[in-house]
Formats: C-alpha cells, sequence, structure tokens
C-alpha cells in the first residue's frame, strides 16, 4: 500500500483569510457512489477548497479509484496507520481537518449504523466522533422501496436530532428501472 499523507492536526480550523476551506466527503456503497468523480471534480472546481475522501468497502465497487484526483481513505488505511499507543488515529485526524463531512451517497445499510450508533468502519467513526459544531450533509440514496421503509424516516429523523443536514432525494429512473425517489 501506497503512503496517504495524514492530515495535519496542527491545522485546526480554515476561518484565516487564505486558508483552503476544507471538505471531508464519506462515500458508501449505493451504486450513486458511480458519480464519485464527478462529484469531487466539481467540488475542485470552487476555489479555495480542499477535498478528501472517506469511501466504505462496498462503495470501491461503484467507482475507479485512479479517477478520484483526491487523497482517498479507507479501512485498511486505518488500521495500517496505527500501531501503537502514541501513533495517530486516522479518524480522529480527519474529523479535526475537515471544515465540513458530506456523505454522498449515504446508503441504506451506513444510514441505519449510524442512527444506531454502530461505528465499524473508518467513515461511520469518523462520523461518530464528528465536531457538532461543524456542518454534516448527508445525501440518501437508495431504491425506491427502501426509501419508503418506515425505518428510513425514522433513521432520517435520527440523523436530523443530531443536527446534521439532509439533502432531499429527488425523483428519478433509478439503475434498477424503477422510477422514484
Amino acid at each position: 500500500m501506497e503512503s496517504l499523507p495524514l492530515p495535519d492536526p496542527s491545522e485546526k480550523s480554515s476561518s484565516a483569510p487564505g486558508k483552503k476551506f476544507r471538505v471531508l466527503v464519506g462515500v458508501t456503497g449505493s451504486v450513486a457512489a458511480l458519480k464519485l468523480p464527478l462529484l469531487v471534480s466539481q467540488l475542485l472546481e470552487i476555489p479555495g477548497l480542499e477535498v478528501k475522501v472517506v469511501t466504505t468497502e462496498r462503495a470501491k465497487h461503484f467507482y475507479n479509484a485512479r479517477e478520484i484526483p483526491v487523497t482517498l481513505y479507507s479501512d485498511e488505511d486505518e488500521w495500517q496507520l496505527w500501531k501503537g499507543r502514541s501513533d495517530p488515529v486516522l479518524h480522529i485526524e480527519l474529523r479535526r481537518w475537515a471544515d465540513l463531512m458530506v456523505v454522498a451517497p449515504l446508503d441504506a445499510n451506513t444510514l441505519a449504523k449510524l442512527a444506531n450508533g454502530i461505528c465499524d468502519n473508518l467513515l461511520t467513526c469518523v462520523i461518530r466522533a464528528w465536531d457538532l459544531s461543524k456542518p454534516l450533509l448527508f445525501c440518501p440514496a437508495m431504491n425506491t422501496a427502501m426509501w419508503e421503509h418506515p425505518l428510513t424516516a425514522r433513521h432520517v429523523e435520527q440523523l436530523k436530532g443530531f443536527g446534521y443536514t439532509e439533502v432531499p432525494c429527488v425523483v428519478k429512473k433509478l439503475v434498477c428501472g424503477d422510477e422514484g425517489q
């Protein structure tokens, strides 16, 4: 594995003039993850933004990592980085580094994990440790049948109760051929 640059923990906040605003993108195992290269490239068009990505293992199925022009972290990086007591903890370093987090797409599985406090991968650990004074946007993306399940509304409300901001689903033709949210 290549050595990935760690976020610099001494860079606490981007509020100083001329500093870049740091956006951490989380991506999960929804088929909508195939849009990750487009999302990252469009974010990079915004002057003054610095972007890093945290991916779940299942999300990797939907995009080509070579098309992501920023640092991409996954579970393996968390476990390879930490060897002993004084070593940095990646999910804490990423939490400190970012000014904003956007989870796009947020699949049904990770939505349920977050709503119930489960943190079993790098992304869910970053979110569990998230500084609630910083914005976190989440973009649910799943099949309409999953979206319409009563648990989904409950889980979305739970995340909103934490202070996170929902970016609502849109109605469109889905990859499976269904039309809906």
